[in-house]
Order: structure tokens, then C-alpha cells, then sequence
């Protein structure tokens, strides 16, 4: 068991690591590190913590309930977000945004990107808004990145509604929104392109944003973005929980 844990937890660590060089810091890597050190730091230290009595046992258990939740609720994420929506029931579909870095999309946005072009194949008629403003480490908009993509891929121009001032998911639907209904009126139905561990807090707030009833298709994530990925989410989706 206590080589189980080092070996988990050195994992952890040296993903957090590769993905603080390879990506851009956020909370999600941050998280990574810490629960990376913490679990290699528990398996070094195994015999004595397990022994020790008092506020350090409770912090052991608190910390391994924590960890619990956050798989819990990761899995809850993922079961959740590969159940697709079927693709001719949409008039306008919006992708949104992830993190550019310079002007190279993450792999998140690059996996989301190729969900889009899959579903204009499977639905040619539907608009495509790319939403997403440009941060603070990107050269351009994650809206313009992903319209590049889309038409170097084969989608029209004329499909593709940009939508560069949103700085969060919030903002992605309440923009898009305005789009849409001035472009479509009333009556259309949206769905919504984002990758599994992020499709259920995006459907609450699409829904709070006057989406009735969002269709949604998901896009992969690679398995080494999965720890910053899910720790990240499973903190924002209590945050909605309790804030909205």
C-alpha cells in the first residue's frame, strides 16, 4: 500500500510538473502539485502518520474523504458528459472556449474544434458560434483560433458566428446568446460543444442563461490533462451548487 500511494502520487506530481511547463499555470495545475505532494509525502511518511494519534489522523481522513468526493464526482462528470445529443435536432451549436496559448489552442480547444467539424458534417446547416475572449497569455482570441481551425477544416465562413468578449462559461452563453437571437429570432434550439468533465456545470448555467432544454456533444479529454482537468471542476461545480 505504501508503495502504491509514492507510485500514484510521484505520478500526479510529475504530470502537475510537465502541465506547469507545457501549459499554462491555473488553479487546475496547482491542484495537481499540491495532491501530487500530498500523497507522495503520505506514502514516505506512511508507517508514522498511520500511528500518530490526534489532529493528524483527523486531517489523514479528512483528506482521503475529500479525495473520495473528488472521484465520486469525477466519475458522476464523465458518465454524465459522453451521452450525447443527436446532431439534427440543432440549429446553432456554440463551442466554447478553452485556453490559447500564443496563438496555439490547448488541447482541450483542439479536441473541442474537432467535435465542431464532426457535427457540421453531420448537421451542414447549423451555425457555429466560437466563443471565447482573449486572456492574458494568448496572442488572439480563443473565438479567433477556433475560427481558423474551423475554416482551414472544411466549415464555411458564412456558418461561423465569432463571439470574442466572453471570460467564462457564464459569459460564453449570455454573448452567444444575444448572437443568436438576432441572427435565428426565437424558436431555434442551441446545443453546446465543450469536453465531458465540463458538460453538467455548463448545462446549468446555459439553462440559467434562457437556454430551454440545451442539446450537448462532448469532446474528449487526454488522459494526462485529466488530474488539473477534474480537480478543477469538481471545485467549480460546488461553487455553482452554492453561489449559482
Amino acid at each position: 500500500m505504501r508503495l502504491f500511494v509514492i507510485i500514484v502520487g510521484s505520478a500526479i506530481l510529475i504530470d502537475g510538473l510537465s502541465m506547469a511547463v507545457l501549459s499554462t499555470f491555473g488553479l487546475g495545475v496547482a491542484l495537481t502539485l499540491l495532491l501530487g505532494a500530498l500523497l507522495t509525502a503520505y506514502g514516505i511518511f506512511f508507517r508514522q502518520v498511520n500511528q500518530a494519534h490526534g489532529p493528524l489522523i483527523w486531517l489523514r481522513n479528512l483528506g482521503f474523504f475529500g479525495l473520495g468526493c473528488a472521484v465520486a464526482m469525477s466519475a458522476f462528470l464523465t458518465v454524465y458528459g459522453v451521452v450525447d445529443s443527436k446532431a439534427a435536432d440543432v440549429d446553432a451549436v456554440i463551442v466554447l472556449g478553452a485556453s490559447v496559448r500564443g496563438k496555439t489552442p490547448s488541447l482541450a480547444l483542439v479536441r473541442r474544434m474537432e467535435r465542431a467539424v464532426k457535427l457540421h458534417s453531420e448537421n451542414p446547416d447549423a451555425l457555429i458560434v466560437v466563443s471565447g475572449g482573449k486572456g492574458v497569455y494568448e496572442d488572439i482570441s480563443e473565438a479567433e483560433a477556433m475560427r481558423e481551425y474551423l475554416v482551414k477544416n472544411g466549415v464555411a465562413e458564412d456558418k461561423i458566428i465569432m463571439e470574442d468578449n466572453s471570460f467564462s462559461t457564464r459569459e460564453n452563453f449570455r454573448n452567444s446568446k444575444k448572437l443568436l437571437d438576432e441572427r435565428l429570432g426565437g424558436g431555434y434550439r442551441a446545443a453546446y460543444i465543450t469536453n465531458e468533465f465540463h458538460v453538467y456545470r455548463a448545462g446549468l448555467i446555459a439553462k440559467r442563461e434562457g437556454f430551454e432544454k440545451p442539446a450537448h456533444f462532448h469532446a474528449s479529454t487526454d488522459w494526462f490533462i485529466w488530474p488539473q482537468s477534474y480537480l478543477r471542476e469538481c471545485l467549480a461545480v460546488v461553487k455553482t451548487w452554492i453561489f449559482g
